[in-house]
Order: C-alpha cells, then sequence, then structure tokens
C-alpha cells in the first residue's frame, strides 16, 4: 500500500515518505497559447463545467489550448457564465492574452526521488529547478527554459535539461511545433495507459488543431468538436535501439453532451539496425507489423505499437458534477482491433467545502495484459522483442507510472484552496509485477 502527499505554492516541505515541494517565483505566470500538462487547477474547472453542461469542449488531451477553451466556454448560459468555475477560467484566458512575456524561476524538492507520478506537476528529483522565459504572440509562442534535476537514477544521470522548451505557430487551425512538452493522453487522474508526464517528455515535432471547432458538415456534424494531434519524437541513444523514433497521434471527439472518446496509436519505429524508409514507416502507419502475420521476419518488422480507446462521461448526480471514464491499450492487433489489452477505469466527483473546491476519485488500473477480461499474459505491456527497452524514456514508462504487470486501486482527492494553493492526497493498493518475473 503506498500513501501519497503532495503541495504546491506551499513555503516548506514536510517530512516523510515521497513528499515534495513546489515553488514558483515570476512577474507574471508562465506565457504559453495553452493550459498545461499538470494543471491541476484548470483540469479540475474544466471537468466541472464539462458536466454541468456548460463546457462545450474536449478536457482528455492535454495540453488544452486556450484558443479551444475560450470556443468551450462560448455558448455557456448566463448561470453558467457567473459560476466560480467559469471566472476561474476566464481569469486565466484574460492572463493569456495580455502576460505575453514572461520570467519564472521554479524551484522544487522532495525528500526522496519520486518513484510514482501522476497528472499533477511534481519534483523530478530531490533537486529540481529550472528558469524559463517565453514569448506568447498572435501567433507564435516560444519558451527557452533550463533545469537542474539531482537524481540517483542511473539511466537519466543529466542535470541540466532543456525539458519544456518550445517553439510553436499557429496556420490558420492547425499549430506546428517543436520542442519537449509534457502531453497527457486519456481521461484518468493517477495514471494513463497511453501518454503521461510519467517519463521526461520526448523532444520531436508536432501537428494538432487549435481550436476544436465541430465539423460544418451535415453528415460529420454528429461528432461535435473534434481534435487530433500528431507527433514525430527522438528517443535517447542509451537503450537496446539506439535512436529509435516515437509516433503518435490521437484523435478525439464529442458525439453528445455529455460523452468524450479518444481514439490513440502510438509506435516505436527505425533506430540503429531497424528499418527507417518511408516504406517502412508506411507499414507501421498502417498498422502492418504484426510479425510473420503481415510476411515480416522479426528483423524487418518495422515497428513497435499500442493502440486503444478511451471515454469520459460527465453529469450531475444529484447537482453533483461526476464523471465516468475508463481506457484500453492493446500491444498488438487482432482482426483490426486492439489485443493483449490492459485497462483503466475510474470515477469523479466535485465538492465545496470550508470555502475550497475538492475533486476526488476513485482509479482502478490493469496492465497485466490480458488478465482483467481474459487469460493472463505476462512481460507483454510495454515490451517488446527487438525493440526491448521497451515502451519507455530515459528508464521511465511512458504511459502508466506504475509500468507494466502491475494491478492498481487508487483513492485521491485534490483540494483547491481560495488563495491559489493546491493540496493532493491518494492512497494505493499496489500489486506491481503480478507474475513475479523482471
Amino acid at each position: 500500500m503506498l500513501i501519497g502527499l503532495s503541495r504546491a505554492a506551499w513555503p516548506r516541505a514536510v517530512k516523510g515518505g515521497a513528499l515534495g515541494v513546489l515553488l514558483s517565483v515570476s512577474a507574471t505566470a508562465t506565457a504559453a497559447p495553452w493550459a498545461e500538462t499538470g494543471d491541476l487547477r484548470a483540469r479540475h474547472h474544466l471537468e466541472a463545467l464539462s458536466a454541468l453542461g456548460c463546457f462545450d469542449g474536449l478536457t482528455t488531451t492535454w495540453p488544452v489550448n486556450w484558443s479551444a477553451v475560450a470556443e468551450g466556454l462560448r455558448g455557456a448560459s448566463d448561470t453558467c457564465r457567473t459560476s466560480e468555475h467559469a471566472a476561474y477560467l476566464r481569469a486565466a484566458l484574460d492572463r493569456a492574452k495580455t502576460e505575453t512575456r514572461t520570467a519564472t524561476v521554479t524551484l522544487g524538492g522532495a525528500n526522496e526521488e519520486p518513484l510514482f507520478r501522476h497528472f499533477g506537476a511534481q519534483p523530478a528529483g530531490q533537486v529540481d529547478s529550472s528558469a524559463a522565459v517565453s514569448f506568447t504572440g498572435r501567433r507564435y509562442a516560444a519558451r527557452i527554459q533550463a533545469g537542474y534535476t539531482d537524481t540517483d537514477d542511473r539511466e537519466d544521470a543529466s542535470e541540466l535539461r532543456a525539458d519544456g522548451s518550445f517553439v510553436a505557430g499557429r496556420f490558420g487551425n492547425w499549430q506546428l511545433g517543436a520542442g519537449a512538452i509534457d502531453r497527457w493522453w486519456g481521461p484518468g487522474h493517477h495514471s494513463s495507459l497511453a501518454l503521461s508526464n510519467n517519463a521526461r517528455p520526448v523532444p520531436g515535432l508536432w501537428f494538432g488543431r487549435q481550436t476544436h471547432y465541430a465539423p460544418r458538415s451535415p453528415w460529420l456534424n454528429w461528432i461535435g468538436p473534434w481534435d487530433f494531434q500528431a507527433f514525430i519524437g527522438q528517443l535517447e541513444q542509451d537503450r537496446a535501439v539506439s535512436d529509435a523514433k516515437l509516433v503518435g497521434g490521437r484523435l478525439t471527439f464529442r458525439p453528445a453532451s455529455f460523452l468524450q472518446i479518444g481514439l490513440t496509436r502510438l509506435f516505436q519505429w527505425g533506430g540503429e539496425g531497424r528499418p527507417d524508409g518511408l516504406d517502412s514507416f508506411g507499414d507501421a502507419l498502417i498498422g502492418k507489423d504484426n510479425g510473420q502475420s503481415t510476411g515480416f521476419t522479426e528483423e524487418n518488422d518495422p515497428s513497435n505499437q499500442v493502440g486503444g480507446f478511451d471515454f469520459r462521461a460527465g453529469f450531475p448526480v444529484f447537482g453533483v458534477p461526476t464523471g465516468f471514464y475508463g481506457q484500453m491499450m492493446g500491444e498488438d492487433e487482432a482482426g483490426a482491433f486492439p489485443a493483449r489489452k490492459s485497462w483503466l477505469l475510474g470515477t469523479d466527483w466535485t465538492t465545496q467545502l470550508l470555502e475550497s473546491d475538492q475533486q476526488w476519485f476513485v482509479e482502478y488500473s490493469n496492465t497485466l495484459a490480458d488478465d482483467f477480461l481474459g487469460n493472463a499474459m505476462p512481460n507483454i505491456t510495454y515490451n517488446h522483442s527487438r525493440y526491448q527497452s521497451g515502451y519507455r524514456h530515459k528508464g521511465r514508462s511512458m504511459a502508466s507510472t506504475f509500468d507494466g504487470d502491475a494491478e492498481t486501486l487508487t483513492i485521491g482527492a485534490f483540494n483547491f484552496f481560495p488563495d491559489g494553493r493546491n493540496l493532493s492526497a491518494s492512497v494505493s493498493y499496489l500489486d506491481l509485477n503480478k507474475d513475479g518475473q523482471n
């Protein structure tokens, strides 16, 4: 069993296991054209408004562009507009518009390097500090960030880092960018089976929709607001297949006012000694890479893929904004659908107690392939026969914070104080490495 506690914007750390503190000093907030991955308060307000029918947008792909937030709030009723949730987001939008040049210093630390990481911002080591300068214009944005992290992780011993740096531009309703930014793909609070901020961000190029407009075509407008994000990133040299690439794509849409659906595919491709031509990339893109079943030997199998879907349903229950969510990811393909599946299921709800907002959640995940529904297949999830470093970057899983072959149940809560401080706490039951092997 694991008990975790963390707080942000707090003047001092507290002794105990897995405790951390983050302090931020800046003249203004960090300029960025999006709400950052790990912004617990923005996510809380967006999901509460969405469950109340006051936000017609998408909340399961992070970061979330501020233009998409503005569009999602556009049709809100007067009652919705006067809510505390909407007031916070309007203030955040105003800051994003006016505070276009910023300088930020962030200081963080923990009594030990965190073993598990969740959606919220946490120190990456016993010492974790960074300085950044940012610019946000009408069509372009950039951030230069330099950080120092003190960690005992032998697979990620670099102390100076440029994580968080980026340059991005808007072209029509599409955004193009380059850099190393955190992403979170999925509805979970404590983990994601697809892509999370558990590992350091993978540097690369990306493109995606800027604002989540619904299609105008009468044949397609049933899907509601939709988003598509894609990237190609460069993994590190020090792995079983040096310099492999990570390619990802995610489509999300909202076919009903209460329902969001996400479809995700990611694959590792290329690298030293592996096929890396356009033909192999095309085979990987269409999913033609399942070994001998598609005519490939193990030596020329073009990629290591994961793919799946997720959903989030939100609506009031006895007047309380409530969400139910789930995610499935498969390691291989069978009959055009993911196979060797992992699962995540959860629920969350919002309260207002003692002049503060709270978001509570209960979340279950099982990354032992086919263990939840079927016959367990150990040593499959996030592993591969050729890409033997697996679905990991700098030694940490890029998806589930608990990695493969793990069954977990977490009860957690976030408390948002009126003065801007956040307090998060969770209790987890963890059955890690269920098969008893490495």
